[in-house]
């Protein structure tokens, strides 16, 4: 098995989030690798009210802000301390692309891959894969046809 220095853990909010933070943290732990908990989270236009935003840069802080309070609520829970948090909102595949540049982490952990987990490290998904016809076409539906983000609930 390959050292890791820097591990990954993309985190949702839900019952399954809190199995991957501890998955990545006890390999974290486990190979003295530094340790990342990113929420990526989709713009919804549905969420605004209505109401014309403030801005943007507003609109983007205060989801960040939110996302970054429920991380650190998390990385307490699990002692975790040594976790760095990170909120990005935004296109996902965009701001998971920037977030993996910024980083460049060895190891990728995550419930599922939507999709747009691969690339240059190792990935761990957790949950249950695409398998089948219909999820894999659902999956290519998603990738390269219907645009990222239309018609999925946020997360």
């Amino acid at each position: 098995m390959r050292d890791y220095r820097r591990i990954l853990a993309v985190v949702d909010f839900n019952n399954g989030g809190q199995a991957v933070a501890r998955r990545a943290l006890g390999l974290a732990r486990l190979g003295r690798a530094e340790l990342t908990l990113l929420h990526l989270i989709e713009p919804d236009a549905a969420l605004d009210g209505g109401y014309p935003p403030p801005s943007r840069a507003e609109i983007r802080q205060g989801y960040e802000t939110e996302a970054l309070r429920r991380l650190a609520f998390l990385a307490a829970t699990l002692d975790a301390g040594e976790a760095k948090l990170m909120a990005r909102h935004g296109q996902p595949r965009q701001a998971f692309s920037e977030c993996i540049a910024d980083w460049q982490p060895d190891l990728v952990v995550a419930g599922n891959d939507p999709g747009y987990l691969g690339g240059r490290h190792d990935l761990l998904t957790l949950g249950r894969a695409d398998t089948g016809v219909g999820g894999r076409l659902a999956r290519l539906l998603r990738q390269f046809i219907v645009p990222v983000g239309y018609g999925e609930a946020s997360g």
